[in-house]
Formats: C-alpha cells, structure tokens, sequence
C-alpha cells in the first residue's frame, strides 16, 4: 500500500505551489466535475489536455485527475493518494482530504495487467464495468457505490469511497457471523439481473444490452479458468499443491468431468439470460453492521450478459471456502464452539440465498413480465428451478477451479500448514464434482 501527499490548485485561484509550476499549466474558466456543474477553474496543459490520451497515471496525476474531473475536493493541497488495490488486474488508488475527512476511490484499467508485466487487455474494458455499475446503482442504489466520473479514453473510474465497510471475504476467514447475508445477496442477484431478462424487457431490448454489453476478452479468461484448464491442463497453468498432485490429478482429471464442463462452458457461452457480474465472490463484496448489516458489490469487470445461475453458483462456493476454511483451519483462533456456532449459521446462509431468490425472484417476475406466453406460474417456476439448477452446477465448477487452477482464492493460500490446506482442498474438490455431476441432489439438502 503507498501513498503520496500532494500539494497543489485550489479551484478559483490561478496559482500553483512549486511542485506543479514546472508543468506550467494554462488555467481558464471551465465546466467540469459531476453532471457538468461549474468546477471553478478547469485546468489544462498545452494546446492538448494532459488527460487526452490514455496512459497509467502515478499518484500525483491521480489527484491532480479526481481534482479536475470531479467537484468534490475544493482544493487539492495536501490530498493523499494511496493505492489501495490488490487485484491481479486494475490499479485502485484512494484520494483523501485528511483536513475534512472526505476521500473518494479511483480505480484505472491499464494495458498491462497489475501483476503479470506479460498480460494484455484492452484498457476499454474499463468503460463497460462503468456502464455495468451505473445500470447496477440504477437497479439496486443500496448495494452498490455510486459512480462520480467515468473516462473512455484514460479508462478510469471515480466511484463513492466505501472504506467504512469491510472485505467480506476477510471477515468471513475469522468466522465473523453477518445475519441476513444471504437474504441480501439474493436480493442483489434478483434486482441487478432479472429487470434485464428477455421475459420482463422483451427481445428487441434484450438483445441491445447484449451488444452493449459484450465482453468476449474476458469471458476467454473465464472459459479457460473455469470451464477448461481444471479438468485438462494441455496449457500447464495450473498450479497444484504437490502433496496433492495426484490426488486432485485423479480426481479432476476425467472424461465424466470433461463432458460436464464442456456442458457448462456451453451454457455459459450461448445463454444471454441477463446482464450478471461474473465474478460474484466474497472478495467482491463489502460488508457493514451499522444498524444491521449492508453490502455494497464491486469489480464486475467480468459482467456480460449470460447465465444468471452463474452469480448465483459463485455466492454459493465462496460461502462453502468459508465454511470449509473456518473448519480445518487452526490459525482462526476460534474454539470448537465458535467454529460450530459459524457452521450453522452459514448453513442457514446457503439456504436463504436460494429461498431468497427463489420466493423473491418469483414474485418480481409475475408482477413485471410484460408477454403473455410467460405469464405463466408453470414457466416462472421453472424458470426459476432452471436458474437454481444451474447455480449449483457452476458452483462446483468455482470450487474446483480455485483448488487446482491458476487464480485461487485466499482460503487456499492463506493455510500455510500442509494438512489443514490438503484437507480443505479436498472436501472442496469433493463437493464441487457431486456439484457439478449432481446439483440437484444437493439443492435438496440445503
């Protein structure tokens, strides 16, 4: 985590402090910040704007951009900026103002990705998160960060500063208990997805979004993460405990398990239900107990339109990491009890994420389908058994891949004593082939 203070413009003043002077910026007057309200004084470099071509920004242009881009800092004298991101692709920077305790969080896209100098993506995947966040604030404004500022061309975002909440997945690795979770993650999955589905929008709307909203760089990430290199590593990317190498080898590694991902992988690829976030973990949602508890959801780099079962089924395995890793895992510091007391709540959890969705999910489709033929209790209920159906098949599939693929997840690699990782490795890879093989048997036992 670094952090840099800045010294600089104050809005309305056309002086600089010494540290800016040497870029000898032209100030005039200018219209900027949010919804194009007056900003005082837009500042620009030259006859071309500083920011008119994208390139990864250093804290000092990061202040300086939130500065100019947006009303919310009156002055940018003594701004803090912070990278604060630990993702494998974007850069995430806080920008605060420690005299009126106010900050803002700016996250940017670069063609590098954050940790591998040897990965490419096109910086304009960054506009479409933008466009998935705004629709996802206008859908459900409770559980997502409101976004100030977005920009194509330098692939950045300014979004609402959620530092007073916490990483859900952290929280739960310390066996931390959050009532109603699942109900509030149910919600977020029906109000962000189904009000995009073909039944309520119609097909010529649908299919809009659809182009909108296309993803195909990243869903190539996904199908060979997820749906192909766990059960068939030709690529030799995946990375494997070697104490249990073969174990995971044997049991991954099979014609019966080949043939059900290349099934969901189809799925995956050819149903446009909805718009949905596609990388729905515990690491992308933030939590907050005041005056019970809220979550706000982030990062949906991924998002396209595709199978709804798909966010539904991530909710579902990272709840089990959690369980699988407060269980075996003696560095929690919590007492049998205590470890006892968490496995029953996040059972209860599971349940009410596919209740929640089911009853809720339901209703919201008979009060808002417009056409006829699926103004039916009959298809709305299958409809919804469908996408249940689907979420624990893909479930096992995250399961699976988080253990043996290449991106795992912090209840894997946070176990640092061998046993405790092989057994949690295990019981995960146990649950998520009958999963895969047989969800709806284990839909029955929630």
């Amino acid at each position: 985590m670094r952090s840099q203070i800045r010294q600089g413009f104050f809005k309305g003043a056309q002086t600089v402090c010494a540290k800016t002077a040497r870029r000898q910026p032209k100030v005039r007057q200018g219209r900027g910040g949010l919804c194009g309200k007056p900003s005082g004084f837009a500042i620009y470099y030259g006859e071309d704007m500083r920011f008119g071509s994208h390139y990864k920004m250093t804290g000092d242009d990061v202040i300086d951009y939130v500065f100019e881009h947006t009303n919310f800092f009156s002055s940018n004298e003594n701004l803090i900026c912070e990278e604060i991101g630990d993702g494998n692709i974007n850069y995430v920077y806080r920008i605060t103002d420690p005299k009126n305790k106010k900050s803002v969080i700016l996250k940017q896209a670069d063609v590098q990705t954050r940790v591998r100098p040897d990965g490419y993506l096109s910086p304009e995947r960054s506009a479409r998160e933008a466009e998935v966040l705004k629709t996802e604030f206008r859908l459900a404004p409770e559980f997502v960060p409101e976004i100030f500022h977005s920009d194509k061309t330098m692939a950045v975002i300014i979004m609402e500063d959620i530092g007073s909440y916490s990483n859900l997945k952290k929280e739960l690795m310390k066996g931390r208990i959050f009532p109603g979770l699942g109900t509030l993650l149910a919600r977020f999955i029906v109000k962000t997805t189904l009000p995009l589905t073909g039944p309520v929008l119609g097909s010529a709307e649908k299919t809009e979004l659809m182009f909108k909203f296309r993803n195909p760089e990243l869903c190539k990430i996904t199908e060979d993460l997820v749906f192909t290199h766990p059960y068939n590593d030709l690529r030799k990317r995946n990375i494997v405990l070697p104490e249990n190498k073969d174990w995971l080898e044997k049991k991954l590694y099979t014609k019966e398990l080949q043939c059900k991902a290349a099934r969901l992988k189809e799925k995956f690829d050819n149903y446009p239900q909805s718009l949905i976030h596609g990388d729905l973990h515990s690491g992308s949602v933030f939590v907050q107990e005041r005056g019970g508890v809220h979550i706000k959801v982030i990062d949906p780099e991924f998002a396209f339109y595709g199978p709804i079962g798909y966010d539904l089924g991530n909710v579902l395995a990272h709840f089990i990491f959690a369980e699988l890793y407060v269980k075996h895992c003696r560095g929690t510091d919590l007492s049998t009890s205590e470890k006892e007391k968490f496995s029953i709540w996040i059972n209860g959890e599971k349940n009410a994420l596919f209740t929640v969705f089911a009853e809720e999910g339901a209703s919201y489709l008979r009060a808002k389908t417009e056409c006829g033929i699926y103004r039916n209790d009959d298809f709305i209920k299958q409809y919804i058994e469908d996408i249940k159906n689907d979420a624990a098949a893909f479930a096992g599939t995250e399961l699976n891949r988080r253990v043996i693929g290449s991106a795992k997840t912090a209840e894997i690699t946070g176990v640092h004593n061998i046993e405790e990782r092989i057994a949690i490795e295990r019981d995960a890879v146990i649950i998520g082939t009958k999963m895969m093989t047989s969800g709806c048997l284990f839909l029955k036992g929630l």
